[in-house]
């Protein structure tokens, strides 16, 4: 690891540090045990399992990228490499987090396209993260009248419906856009870029993507599933802990925590998770810091036993190479 990187992780630890304490000093930290203490586990481990599905969902929707430009890869392996990815983004953060592991794994699963294969990653990235945009779009203005109430809601509120806004207009200017519309589109952009073997391959790339607009379709709407399913696990957090709001107050305001979270500022979100949370539910449910702090609590632990899991696969699992599955 390198100076800066360490640095940049020494600062992503205080930063998580910083906003536990801050929440700590203004709550009874033992209401917030005891709240965690008395959890009816039937919905922590319905929240463990909802966990382990976006997992499912995540290697299907990988896998129907990859197709896309022509690599094969068995689900198995697939749904293994997820998990080490969590693992590592958990427990391990900094240079080996999520992506690159997944990269790392999926040369070894498709040696001779390394190119394509790491791209796939930073494509599902994106898209799971439009997905979380575009959900939020859709789902904040039936809360609107409370989200606006205070300035901290009403600012991440509006920040998330630009975004949201934004990415859904890209989105469908994509996908009501002709093949050819859509060629001459990414043309124009790569364009910009200086002739060579990278600007080659991107062209190729995005020209698949265009051809293949279904198969990008199904792995948006499986990303977007997969948000849904995460309002649901927070939502089983907070009734665990004694919070009773219905559904779609959850579904309003988790998109943004999502979000919000998944910016590298924090380890594993830590600290943003538990502060919007705080923050959200008071607002939107009038559920005391103590309980909803509990919650939080919750929905990382659920996230660790997932993650110790992945911990398990790394040492199991041995991708063979050249692989069977990988054209």
């Amino acid at each position: 690891m390198s100076k800066r990187q360490a640095a940049f992780l020494l600062a992503k630890v205080a930063f998580a540090a910083g906003a536990l304490w801050f929440l700590f000093h203004k709550i009874d930290a033992s209401r917030v045990w005891n709240s965690i203490r008395h959890a009816n586990p039937v919905c922590v481990g319905a929240g463990v399992l909802l966990f382990w599905f976006c997992v499912a969902i995540g290697a299907w929707r990988w896998q129907q990228f990859l197709a896309v430009f022509e690599i094969k890869a068995r689900f198995r392996s697939l749904m293994c490499i997820v998990q080490i990815g969590q693992f590592f983004a958990m427990f391990m953060p900094g240079a080996t987090g999520d992506d690159l592991t997944r990269m790392v794994y999926i040369s070894r699963l498709a040696p001779g396209r390394t190119g394509e294969a790491c791209s796939v990653v930073l494509f599902d990235r994106i898209i799971g993260m439009s997905s979380v945009l575009a959900l939020a779009l859709f789902c904040i203005p039936a809360r609107w009248h409370l989200l606006s109430g205070t300035r901290q809601t009403y600012w991440l509120a509006n920040a998330m419906l630009i975004a949201g806004g934004a990415v859904s207009a890209l989105g469908l200017a994509f996908f009501l856009s002709g093949r050819r519309h859509s060629e001459r589109f990414f043309g124009a952009c790569l364009r910009l870029l200086p002739r060579g073997k990278l600007r080659d391959e991107l062209d190729r790339m995005t020209g698949l993507l265009c051809a293949n607009k279904p198969a990008i379709a199904r792995v948006i709407i499986a990303a977007t599933v997969t948000q849904l399913l995460s309002c649901g696990i927070y939502y089983l957090a907070g009734a665990a802990v004694g919070i009773h709001a219905p559904l779609v107050i959850w579904f309003s305001f988790v998109p943004i925590v999502i979000g919000a979270s998944a910016f590298p500022v924090t380890l594993a979100g830590i600290g943003v998770r538990e502060y919007l949370l705080v923050l959200f539910l008071g607002v939107l449910a009038h559920v005391a810091g103590e309980t909803a702090l509990a919650a939080s609590i919750l929905v990382l632990a659920m996230m660790i036993v997932v993650c110790l899991v992945g911990g398990l696969v790394y040492i199991l699992y041995r991708p063979k190479h050249p692989a069977p599955d990988a054209s």
